[in-house]
């Protein structure tokens, strides 16, 4: 029966699917995004995006990375301030600009009788900076949409944006300078203009909840660390052992590497027993440390383990940019503060792993029981940091109570505050505003049901009760409703 029962779940899902699931504005915007760092941050290893097809020198990534991490952790730690000056037109329109900038600068360093060095510098710290602020407007947009919509889309621009860098490896140099160039600009376009992020009109009534920094960084950075430091150090050694070449590591194994991350993760979401991305987590983490396993077993086959060796990462960038949506939606966090730091934190751990994987590299050639221990140890870091996934009683200790926040609170009503007001307009009862309370901050109905000593059906009668009174369907329109944002095809008057 309980087979039958996950069968029937799982294929009432997968019917319910649209092409403008995976297909719309937002993924679009969010392709153009991702387009551009593999562009820039692979495409320019294999000569793709400077104007003679010559390499830039590897201290630029270096900079640059450092120059992005440095803006999500500074935006992160003075995320009011941030979100002040985002509410104003010129700074929206101005860092897709300077992202822009940045990368033809960049491709106009290798250019004989250019100050090369000037150039380089200017572009990678104008490419760091602007591209980090692209990175928390998609996690602001992401932020405020239902978590099963991003888990379609993300892993779909991926797929997209992998494909893209394929066909642009194609084209002349100048051309993909040009498209490499633009797509910033296309990407903070839709962001900006068309879905208005950070709008004084898109900014919700009340103040989102602050976390409590050290923790969350704690517990993501330890994470993202171990897996960067694998990923970084399967890279490296693999390469070496099978001297492929970066043309051959990025381009068509890119693709098909995205397609299988995306495979892993619709699968997982499909056929999870309960709704929810922290529990795909654990499923996708365990793939990738499957795939880091096969690597020695496919030594001397190039094009497979290249792409094992960019899905496990590339899996874990996927499953990262779902899980700090579905964390920032559920716990209506700040998404400045949850992206700034978990997005900084990958990033840093990327970095990490590029840098022991070239130590490492200096050891080669490798014997493959050092092959198999190295892949060994990959796994390792994958499973131990199982003890750092996202749980939601976790979660809650990272949130700070709203007694704790700062001033900012005085001048936008408190989350609770703003509930009990509209439970007054539209009349609901004591237990109604209780479960209310408890279910916009992100508890699970099992967990109402324990905080509160109540059975399954009481809640669930609770719930559609409330549901019914507000006139909304599901928690993101409940949540629209708290935050001052219209549901679709809803008025935010109180029934009479």
């Amino acid at each position: 029966m309980m087979r039958r029962e996950f069968f029937r779940i799982s294929t009432e899902r997968l019917w319910k699917l649209s092409a403008k699931d995976f297909l719309n504005i937002r993924a679009i915007g969010f392709t153009c995004a991702r387009s551009w760092v593999y562009l820039m941050f692979l495409g320019a290893a294999v000569s793709m995006v400077t104007w003679d097809g010559r390499p830039m020198p590897a201290s630029v990534f270096l900079v640059s990375s450092i120059t992005l991490c440095a803006t999500l952790f500074c935006a992160a730690l003075f995320h009011e301030l941030f979100e002040r000056f985002m509410l104003r037109r010129v700074f929206r329109f101005l860092f897709p600009a300077v992202t822009s900038l940045g990368t033809l600068l960049l491709a106009s360093s290798t250019l004989s009788g250019m100050p090369s060095f000037v150039l380089a510098v200017m572009g990678a710290v104008l490419t760091g900076i602007g591209s980090g602020v692209i990175d928390l407007g998609y996690g602001e947009l992401y932020r405020n949409l239902d978590p099963r919509k991003t888990g379609l889309e993300v892993p779909f621009a991926y797929v997209v944006a992998a494909a893209l860098f394929l066909a642009i490896s194609f084209l002349p140099s100048v051309w993909a300078c040009v498209v490499c160039a633009a797509l910033p600009v296309a990407a903070g376009w839709i962001l900006f203009v068309d879905l208005r992020v950070w709008s004084p009109s898109t900014i919700p009534a009340i103040y989102p909840f602050e976390i409590r920094i050290k923790r969350f960084s704690w517990r993501i950075g330890v994470c993202a660390c171990l897996v960067g430091l694998a990923d970084g150090v399967v890279r490296q050694v693999f390469l070496s052992v099978n001297e492929v070449s970066l043309e051959s590591f990025y381009h068509l194994p890119l693709l098909w590497a995205s397609i299988l991350g995306a495979v892993v993760v619709y699968g997982a979401t499909l056929f999870a027993r309960e709704d929810g991305l922290r529990s795909v987590y654990k499923s996708v983490m365990l793939v990738m440390a499957v795939f880091f396993m096969l690597l020695p077993v496919f030594t001397g086959n190039s094009e497979i383990e290249s792409i094992i060796a960019l899905a496990g990462y590339g899996t874990f960038n996927v499953l990262i940019w779902i899980l700090l949506g579905e964390v920032s939606f559920t716990f209506r966090l700040s998404s400045v503060m949850v992206f700034g730091i978990g997005w900084g934190m990958v990033t840093l751990g990327v970095l990490l792993g590029s840098a022991a994987g070239q130590l490492i590299f200096l050891s080669s050639p490798f014997s493959p029981q050092a092959l198999s221990l190295i892949a060994l140890l990959a796994t390792l870091a994958i499973l131990v940091s199982y003890m750092f996934v996202f749980k939601e009683r976790d979660l809650e200790e990272l949130v700070k109570p709203e007694d704790e926040t700062n001033a900012a609170l005085s001048r936008q009503p408190r989350f609770q505050v703003r509930i009990r007001q509209i439970a007054e307009e539209y009349r609901l009862s004591p237990k109604e505003t209780e479960i209310t309370i408890l279910f916009a901050k992100g508890r699970s109905s099992t967990r109402i049901q324990e905080d509160l000593f109540l059975s399954r059906g009481t809640v669930t009668t609770h719930l559609r009760h409330i549901y019914q009174k507000l006139g909304v369907h599901d928690r993101q329109e409940l949540l629209d409703l708290i935050e001052g944002r219209k549901p679709a095809g809803q008025s935010l008057e109180p029934k009479q």
